[in-house]
């Protein structure tokens, strides 16, 4: 590891980086602008990163994964995120660090063959199931209840806005299974009779991701698909929301030095009143600015990694922190970007208009930022050592 904190890499992140760019001009930069008309990415896409080991570069080798540490994936999330792809980017993490970390560290050997093995090749798409149409950042309000019937569980209710919903092979589901916060993690497999997804295709952004409805009315599963014990999901859930919300500011610091990039360029080479953009002021500054707020994105997401490896669920306060700031002051560099670049700004061709179509998810998307200060208000203002209980519900 480098000894530099905000640059962490070695040279076998260096080589991964390399292969990753690559991989991603070569084999996803040529079919984005098709994905965005249709909706959702190519399913082969995943195939071709299992392949690659792209998807497993964290998990254990036994699986099938590369058993590197958690700056590989931050390597792959930023080549994605500068490839500017955030529709595909959020099929592609949805599925590898949401249902699978769960999967890897609580399911038994029989549903890490099943499951974890072929999704790492990228042979078998997933989903995590939580949001309602009724309660989205409130997980404590799901309504989708699972009861125990002999041998088998029958899961009744809807999940709304879940991403590879209508293209997953199978949904790690958050159900109810008593009062408060008495919930379960299901494996349902989506052949399973009493299981629909509908796709949900009239949104703002994130174009190239698949987002689905779905539905179970009495969709009866084997007590086998209980992921962890019965009656923990809200505590695994809670610990997984953190690496999920540490990718998204992860990919929100490297969007928003995707525009900023794009911003300087398109400055150079566009000229008004008989010299370039950039050397006016207003211009000059506006994009100074802009580079002191990617710069302090990069860095608080670095530190939340850092702190992350140091700490797992203990570094909640960090993590929340660099999701509330990075997925809005993101979204705030894409815009800046798009209005140094005018009239084309607005235009498909740029990419800019793309960006910040998807980029306006990041504030809402893993944790609303509201939700993220009042966790920080807690951890803060309150002093709840609200880590602590995660860390002991989670048992590891």
């Amino acid at each position: 590891m480098s000894k530099n904190p905000f640059q962490p890499f070695t040279e076998e992140h260096q080589l991964l980086r390399v292969s990753a760019r690559e991989f991603i001009n070569k084999e996803i930069v040529p079919y984005v602008a098709q994905w965005e008309r249709d909706k959702h990415c190519a399913v082969e896409v995943f195939r071709k990163m299992g392949e690659q080991g792209f998807l497993g570069v964290t998990f254990p080798e036994a699986y099938g994964g590369s058993n590197l540490d958690l700056w590989a994936m931050v390597v792959l999330v930023e080549e994605v995120a500068h490839a500017n792809i955030g529709g595909l980017a959020m099929s592609l993490f949805a599925h590898t660090y949401l249902p699978l970390p769960l999967i890897n560290a609580f399911g038994t050997e029989e549903q890490k063959q099943k499951y974890l093995i072929p999704a790492l090749k990228g042979e078998k798409i997933g989903a995590l199931a939580i949001t309602e149409p009724n309660a989205g950042s409130d997980v404590g309000g799901i309504k989708t209840t699972a009861k125990k019937e002999g041998n088998h569980y029958v899961i009744n209710g809807s999940k709304m806005f879940i991403t590879n919903g209508s293209i997953a092979d199978f949904v790690v589901t958050v159900t109810r299974t008593g009062a408060g916060y008495d919930m379960s993690l299901l494996i349902v497999d989506t052949d399973n009779e009493g299981f629909k997804a509908v796709p949900i295709k009239e949104k703002l952004g994130m174009h190239s991701s698949d987002t689905g409805q779905l539905f179970f009315e009495d969709c009866k599963v084997p007590a086998s698909a209980l992921l962890g014990q019965q009656g923990m999901g809200f505590y695994y859930i809670m610990n997984n929301l953190q690496e999920e919300r540490l990718v998204a500011a992860i990919s929100g610091a490297a969007s928003a030095e995707w525009a900023l990039n794009k911003a300087m360029a398109y400055a150079k080479e566009r000229s008004a009143f008989g010299r370039p953009i950039g050397k006016f002021q207003v211009i000059r500054h506006k994009m100074a600015k802009m580079a002191i707020i990617v710069e302090a994105c990069r860095s608080m997401a670095y530190r939340a990694v850092h702190e992350f490896l140091a700490e797992g669920s203990g570094a909640v306060k960090i993590i929340s922190m660099a999701k509330a700031y990075i997925s809005e002051e993101a979204v705030n560099v894409i815009n800046d970007a798009l209005q140094i670049h005018g009239g084309w700004g607005y235009m498909e061709s740029y990419g800019v208009a793309r960006a910040w179509r998807d980029a306006r998810l990041m504030t809402v998307g893993a944790g609303t930022t509201e939700i993220m200060h009042e966790i920080i208000s807690k951890l803060v203002v309150d002093d709840v050592q609200y880590q602590r209980q995660y860390v002991e519900a989670r048992g590891v």
